[in-house]
């Protein structure tokens, strides 16, 4: 279950008079110890109203509250204060998602319900390689006499256990990385730190080891770069960048495993490795283990490579836009070839722009794969078909609409950053997204009154 599935049952049984904002904000700060409240305190209303229609992911809040925990029941202690009528009644409603759900266990369920939806949206699900503990010990002379496709597992144990070491949770932060915040020698660390880990970023990123070759050098090219960095990790003073380093260490050493004689194999007289697929057994490994255990490690090296280049937003506002409450409207103004076209339009491009208007748009953008749909999307059907809108004002929003999402494209497709005004033009977005539902927001509602930000995604 999602989490704004969740909020919604919940908020239909026992969210009273109280708005989404509050009531979603409310529903974290009861999950959480006495100094929680303080630690989300700075969320923007609007980034809660986000949580609860689901506009934005509750990975980042997710983790805050999973590591501020109540020990004393507090959220099971909340739902009961409502008293037995509604522990029946929510019963009734999460019966579907809990069949053994009644009246007496229903806050120790709805509970057990909402942390697991919190573990599933922060990911802190680990897979590290465990089989390795299995395989016998090797000496120092026998993984230096061994072939070097067979040692991966060792360098990844070895490096595990010193990341471990030195992850201080009590002085480690996942905040933005600020450069102006960093002093001469972390920001020489730091001109090093990227020049060594960008290459071997972006070739695992690149390449995917069960559907192509993998060089040969590239476990060994892993393993220089953490020795060089085992002792230096210390020396970084700002708490993000030392982070970021400890987590690439941390990956690219657990990477290494899936590099070894065990997932791949060398093709003679030749530079690269090649996936293990000989047998039933060898292709039930790649399918159920190299595979989806390598996407996992690529997937976190394009997350620290987001956070190690952020995107250049200057003073781009990075929370979520704020979206209006729905004004169903069952007149809709168009005829009915605009509305069956504006249908398959929104179709398209509504998951574009909710994720442009959303809190983690940043990534879709650097990772390419939001810039390279907006020019597919516009290239090969809507540069032509949305001449064929009949209304005017319609037609108007909706090359608005495309003349925003081509210029945030562009600049990244072509100059590889971010448009100077890409915060007004997420306002812009929002705007246009509102007025392409006619459906679910009245056109006749005064959104300007209620939102402070509409008059500036005005044209």
């Amino acid at each position: 279950m999602e989490f704004k599935e969740f909020a919604f049952k919940l908020r239909k049984v026992i969210g009273g008079a109280s708005n989404t904002q509050k009531f979603t904000k409310t529903l974290f700060e009861a999950m959480m110890n006495d100094s929680g409240p303080e630690l989300i305190k700075n969320i923007k209303p609007a980034t809660f109203k986000s949580y609860f229609n689901g506009y934005t992911g509750i990975s980042n809040i997710s983790s805050i509250v999973l590591a501020n925990l109540s020990d004393d029941d507090e959220f099971p202690v909340y739902l009961e204060g409502f008293g037995d009528t509604t522990a029946q009644l929510l019963a009734d409603e999460f019966i579907e998602d809990i069949p053994d759900i009644n009246a007496v266990n229903a806050s120790t369920k709805i509970t057990d319900l909402f942390l697991e939806i919190l573990r599933d949206a922060s990911g802190k699900k680990k897979s590290t390689p465990k089989s390795a503990k299995k395989d016998k010990v090797k000496t120092p002379h026998d993984i230096l006499t061994e072939k070097v496709l067979a040692s991966g597992q060792a360098v990844a144990d070895v490096f595990s256990k010193a990341i471990s070491n030195l992850a201080d949770p009590t002085t480690v932060t996942t905040d933005k990385l600020d450069e102006s915040k960093l002093t001469s020698k972390d920001i020489a660390f730091l001109e090093r730190f990227r020049n060594q880990v960008e290459p071997l970023l972006t070739y695992c990123m690149d390449h995917d080891p069960t559907g192509e070759g993998t060089k040969l050098s590239l476990a060994d090219e892993i393993n220089d770069f953490l020795q060089s960095w085992k002792y230096d990790v210390r020396k970084i003073q700002n708490a993000c960048f030392r982070k970021i380093v400890i987590d690439a260490m941390q990956v690219l050493g657990d990477y290494t495993y899936y590099l070894s004689d065990r997932f791949l194999r060398w093709i003679p007289d030749t530079d690269i490795l090649w996936f293990r697929n000989e047998s039933i057994e060898e292709g039930n490994q790649l399918r159920d283990v190299l595979r989806p255990e390598t996407l996992n490690k690529r997937t976190e090296m394009r997350d620290i490579y987001v956070r190690l280049y952020p995107i250049p937003e200057e003073d781009v506002d990075t929370d979520p836009i704020e979206i209006p409450e729905d004004q169903p409207s069952t007149e809709l103004p168009f005829t009915l070839e605009d509305n069956q076209l504006l249908q398959e339009f929104t179709s398209d491009y509504d998951e574009i722009m909710l994720t442009l208007i959303g809190e983690n748009f940043s990534t879709s953008l650097i990772d390419m794969t939001l810039p390279c749909k907006i020019k597919d999307l516009f290239e090969n059907k809507w540069s032509a078909k949305a001449n064929d809108f009949i209304d005017l004002s319609l037609k108007s929003n909706v090359l608005a609409l495309l003349g925003e999402l081509n210029n945030i494209s562009n600049s990244f497709l072509i100059s590889n950053s971010a448009t100077p005004f890409l915060g007004s033009a997420r306002v812009k977005i929002r705007n246009l997204f509102v007025k392409l539902h006619p459906e679910q927001f009245a056109g006749a509602f005064p959104y300007d009154a209620f939102i402070d930000d509409w008059d500036d995604g005005e044209y």
